[in-house]
């Protein structure tokens, strides 16, 4: 499958030395996969009428026997006598399966990294790749040596409903789903155990980037953004040109922009 790396122009060490960027699910900021704070559910509130329904319901579902012991006014009198513990079922039966979210504890020893499944998204370029500034690289992800055996690289699906603890989608269920305003994203996320990186580093802001080393050859072309600097991109031609785990080279692409629609054309370079 191919998956596509979108690239700030400080994140250039992932071609240079052959390494992905993970950062610990630990430290992602994502509220949701962290379960943070969350409005009480509305409370479920029984009506006269709808307790009334209840009770007729009730007593006609008495057996023959014990209809001709008690008339509907008696029941209702001893049914007013257990109304709090009738109400009580009424809200369990409404409530259903009480919800159990996924705890993330579970992912404390995980690290990700986002993939996606086009290299022209505008929105994407500006989000990731320093608003058109950095660069695309393509990978197979089926290329022999990339795949770790305990990883899961999969594409994450977007809606409204989020996913329970007994999700039949396994492993990892709050790690492969967003909010449905996302899906413009397309992504595709790898998660790994921590313990497979080969080295880490500290950012500036404090938090730490794990490096885990691909096959070059998995690189299948690089795209440099419509707004990329001639630094960065004299860089990347270095390596493509001269790093020789690159050798016979790479394909070396651009994005140019449409003059009719807000949209992006790769194009081979000169």
């Amino acid at each position: 499958m191919k998956v596509y790396l979108y690239l700030n122009p400080l994140q250039l060490d992932v071609l240079r030395h052959a390494r992905l960027h993970l950062t610990a699910v630990a430290e992602q900021t994502d509220p949701y996969q962290n379960n943070a704070r969350m409005i009480q559910r509305q409370s479920i509130r029984i009506s006269e009428g709808e307790f009334q329904q209840e009770l007729e319901r009730q007593f006609k579902a008495l057996p023959a026997s014990l209809k001709g012991l008690m008339t509907w006014d008696t029941f209702k009198v001893e049914a007013q006598k257990k109304r709090p513990k009738i109400e009580a079922q009424m809200k369990k039966g409404r409530q259903g399966k009480p919800t159990v979210l996924p705890n993330p504890q579970s992912y404390q020893d995980l690290a990700f990294c986002r993939f996606f499944s086009r290299p022209d998204n505008p929105l994407l370029w500006e989000r990731y790749a320093d608003q058109h500034r950095g660069v695309v690289l393509e990978l197979d992800s089926s290329f022999p040596g990339f795949n770790s055996k305990k990883q899961v690289l999969r594409p994450v699906v977007y809606g409204q409903p989020r996913p329970q603890a007994d999700h039949p989608m396994k492993p990892f269920p709050a790690l492969f789903h967003r909010p449905a305003e996302y899906a413009a994203e397309e992504e595709i996320r790898l998660v790994r155990p921590l313990d497979e990186a080969k080295s880490n580093k500290p950012l500036a802001n404090g938090k730490l980037v794990y490096f885990y080393p691909f096959p070059p050859r998995a690189v299948m072309s690089v795209t440099l953004g419509v707004n990329v600097s001639d630094d960065t991109r004299e860089q990347v031609n270095r390596i493509l040109n001269y790093d020789m785990k690159y050798k016979p080279g790479r394909p070396l692409r651009e994005t140019l922009l449409d003059p009719d629609q807000f949209k992006l054309h790769i194009r081979g370079t000169l």
